[in-house]
């Protein structure tokens, strides 16, 4: 056995990074591990229809995430959003402790959960700020991981054909069934973290141009679990980045640096391979295309609804599950407002309505007191993931702020506010966001010199 004295400062490096990369992986598990778990669970046939196996693997993340100085050294976080969550969580569990609906029989599980999410966010503190040095590739490649386990799962699973949504299937029978969002939420990690380390200064040719094709990759998932909320979300990732970080003088240079004779080649090879990538592939471009119609199909269907317009041989369009679902939660909260004003001023109990739109169901089972702690914290958390948008403090910052906008979409369609696949994201952003002024300066970004002239 070596001595600490033996140990080279190449071997403490290595040591350091592999303990950095534990440490994100164990972060992964817990915020982005259901992909792999429902491979596991239902592919692989490790263990169908486990609780159990669920909890372990979640539980493995946890594990991972101990540092060897647990306890010994505690990190910084953002004390303004850390207040303003609690605030919220004082709230919702004094509702469910004196407040609640006849009918809610769950108070025990709630409180394992919300112990997950001190326990998570307690880790967390204890995680070190260098985290932040590899972050961002861990995470491109955890989610590639995923999303080819997702492909695999998919053409692997005789019940699943072209055109269903993309998800791992669970269940028996005409009970089987799969949830697309968390393939959704996976595949958006994976083209917001490509994206980043794509259009770092820093990273080479050959890494950015993996970390594109990863990126595309990633998209194309997307498109097939169809849904809404991250189609919108990645719209809105899209145009934020282009408004923080295009501006006119940079158009200019990048059409200006188009007719370079490197640029001009390079451009050839890609038209070239995207040529015979689509020759090979033509039936693989053909799917993406059904699904992109698909999608646009039944959103518009959905339009057509709302505005009441007729469509092909004079039926009435209607909405799908998922939007009438919805529009069903705003009539109740119009139904509200009109005759029943005192259940927003106090709420009706804890989970006493499920309306699926989480700051709605805030607002009506927690009154003005929930709403109000609920949407201050998100709308706080908004303001600092702009922030880092504009200043782009440090990659991890960064990809926090970018992937906030998915889960902010969410606010308005689709989840409860309670919900792990909520906060658990949100230890995340209290923890990191808006204080990379206190790291050293080989954690934050460098700013890009311009070239000279």
């Amino acid at each position: 056995m070596l001595s600490s004295s033996s140990l080279s400062l190449s071997d403490l490096f290595t040591w350091r990074k592999l303990h950095l990369m534990r440490y994100v992986v164990g972060i992964l598990i817990v915020i982005d591990g259901y992909p792999l778990i429902f491979f596991f669970k239902e592919t692989l046939r490790i263990a169908p229809g486990s609780t159990a196996f669920t909890a372990a693997f979640l539980a493995l993340g946890f594990i991972l995430m101990i540092p060897l100085h647990f306890l010994h050294k505690l990190y910084r976080l953002n004390t303004t959003l850390l207040k303003q969550a609690l605030l919220f969580f004082a709230v919702i569990i004094f509702y469910m402790a004196f407040y609640r609906d006849q009918w809610f029989k769950d108070a025990t599980m709630d409180s394992i959960y919300y112990v997950y999410v001190a326990l998570f966010l307690f880790l967390l503190i204890n995680i070190p700020n260098d985290i932040i040095e590899v972050f961002v590739p861990i995470t491109i490649a955890f989610t590639v991981v995923s999303n080819l386990a997702l492909v695999y799962a998919l053409l692997t699973d005789p019940t699943w054909s072209i055109g269903q949504r993309a998800a791992i299937q669970y269940g028996e029978g005409e009970y089987r069934s799969g949830n697309p969002h968390v393939f959704a939420r996976n595949a958006l990690m994976s083209v917001v973290a490509c994206g980043i380390w794509a259009f770092r200064p820093q990273t080479s040719f050959i890494p950015r141009i993996l970390t594109l094709f990863a990126s595309v990759f990633g998209m194309g998932i997307l498109v097939m679990t169809q849904t809404r909320s991250s189609i919108v979300a990645l719209i809105l990732i899209i145009g934020l980045f282009l408004l923080f970080n295009i501006r006119p003088r940079q158009i200019k240079m990048a059409v200006r640096g188009l007719f370079k004779p490197a640029s001009l080649a390079l451009l050839a090879v890609m038209f070239i391979g995207i040529s015979v990538f689509m020759k090979r592939n033509g039936d693989l471009i053909a799917v993406l295309y059904g699904y992109a119609v698909a999608f646009i199909e039944r959103n518009l269907e959905n339009v057509y609804a709302i505005l009441g317009i007729k469509i092909q041989n004079q039926f009435a369009a209607s909405l799908d599950a998922s939007a009438g679902n919805r529009a069903t939660s705003f009539q109740y909260l119009q139904n509200v407002i009109e005759g029943h004003f005192h259940v927003i001023l106090v709420g009706q109990g804890y989970k006493s309505t499920y309306l699926d739109v989480p700051l709605m169901e805030a607002l009506i089972n927690h009154g003005i007191p929930g709403f109000v702690t609920f949407a201050a914290f998100c709308f706080s958390t908004l303001f600092y993931c702009l922030k880092s948008m504009r200043d782009n403090p440090d990659p991890l910052s960064i990809f926090l702020s970018y992937f906030f906008i998915m889960l902010f979409v969410q606010l308005f369609t689709n989840g409860r506010p309670y919900e792990i696949s909520f906060w658990h994201p949100f230890c995340l952003m209290i923890r990191f966001l808006g204080i990379s002024h206190l790291y050293p300066p080989n954690l934050r970004s460098e700013p890009v010199l311009a070239p000279a002239a």
